[in-house]
């Protein structure tokens, strides 16, 4: 993969991302304040995103720059969502642990804080929430930004010089 398709790809993956938090983010702020946790949140929404994006991206060049058509779009798609719940997942876990357990800088807690039952579950509740969101939103949107992600990938073989397989299978 070059790094034009992969800076693309990142790009996309931001973009990706924070379209996703961008509702449920403004939801959960109903006054619209800028916080720390919303600020993180976004932020761990586009690291998310990327990381699905350049999951699905790696796996559409191996395939070969991605074969067109709405299947594998949503494929790409579900993989996309797939990979990003998962980093979004464990990052949402670790920043709602840190923020039910009334962390601060200047107060901070103990490991054991972190692990108590109150904590864990419920911070791995609102986890498990992001994984099937950011799941779901990848099936549902898939063959928007998997088609995207095929087409990136296929438009960087395309500039690198190598042909284009058109075989009708």
């Amino acid at each position: 993969m070059t790094s034009t398709v992969r800076n693309r790809l990142l790009a996309l993956g931001v973009l990706w991302g924070l379209l996703l938090a961008a509702v449920p983010a403004l939801y959960m702020t109903s006054p619209y304040r800028l916080t720390g946790l919303l600020v993180v949140g976004l932020a761990s929404a586009a690291l998310s995103g990327c990381v699905g994006t350049l999951v699905a991206g790696r796996r559409a060049a191996k395939k070969g720059g991605g074969r067109p058509g709405l299947l594998a779009g949503v494929g790409a798609g579900t993989l996309q969502g797939l990979a990003g719940g998962v980093v979004a997942a464990l990052l949402i876990w670790a920043l709602m642990a840190v923020s039910i357990s009334d962390f601060t800088l200047r107060n901070p807690v103990e490991l054991s804080v972190l692990m108590s039952p109150t904590v864990f579950i419920g911070s791995f509740f609102v986890a498990l929430s992001a994984f099937a969101y950011a799941l779901v939103g990848g099936v549902l949107l898939g063959p928007i930004f998997g088609t995207l992600v095929n087409r990136t990938v296929r438009a960087g073989k395309n500039a690198a010089g190598e042909k284009e397989d058109l075989v009708v299978r």
